[in-house]
């Protein structure tokens, strides 16, 4: 048997519209529901969406009335009771104070999901942290190749400078040797003549 949110505290007409137009219109979806998914909804702050939650729990774990079935006839035993227990006083009867329960156990709700917002926005301080460490070490790695491969290309460039200084020195060295045989073959060639 499902019950229809109407029979949740804190839940009031306009709180049913919206959570209509969200699609729960049951107290056990109600119950199953965490409280940041709740606290989403518009109209429904941080400190009632627990209430909400806690009070939707108790209803589903209260034992369900049943209503009589005409078809079983029960069997009505009459039994003498005696006088003392008929003549009992009422205002002395002690029961326990259900709404002190719940209101704790409410209290307890609100902290454990306060407990869970704070975690989770550790959580995602810790993530957002570890992204950014990650990025500067990319960043940092991206640098050093880069400037290992400018100081290669750097060195490149000297290493093809020095080789052609190496050889327009050999170039000029043969150079000045032919000119200097062609220099000592024309002398011969004049001492002859």
């Amino acid at each position: 048997m499902e019950l229809e949110v109407t029979a949740i505290k804190y839940v009031g007409p306009a709180t049913v519209k919206r959570l209509a137009e969200h699609g729960i219109s049951t107290v056990e979806q109600l119950a199953a529901m965490p409280v940041e998914a709740l606290t989403v909804l518009p109209g429904i702050g941080e400190h009632t969406a627990p209430l909400i939650i806690a009070n939707a729990q108790e209803v589903l774990a209260a034992p369900a009335i049943t209503p009589p079935n005409p078809e079983v006839e029960a069997e009505v035993e009459i039994v003498d009771v005696p006088e003392a227990i008929v003549e009992m006083d009422v205002d002395t009867v002690e029961t326990a104070p259900e709404s002190e329960l719940s209101k704790k156990e409410l209290k307890k709700q609100a902290k454990r999901a306060k407990k869970l917002k704070k975690a989770q926005k550790v959580a995602k301080k810790a993530e957002k942290k570890a992204a950014k460490k990650a990025d500067k070490k990319r960043e940092k790695q991206l640098k050093a190749e880069q400037k290992a491969v400018e100081k290669a290309e750097k060195k490149a460039a000297k290493q093809a400078k020095k080789a052609e200084k190496a050889e327009k020195a050999e170039k000029a060295e043969k150079a000045e040797k032919a000119e200097k045989a062609e220099k000592a073959e024309k002398a011969e060639k004049k001492a002859a003549s």
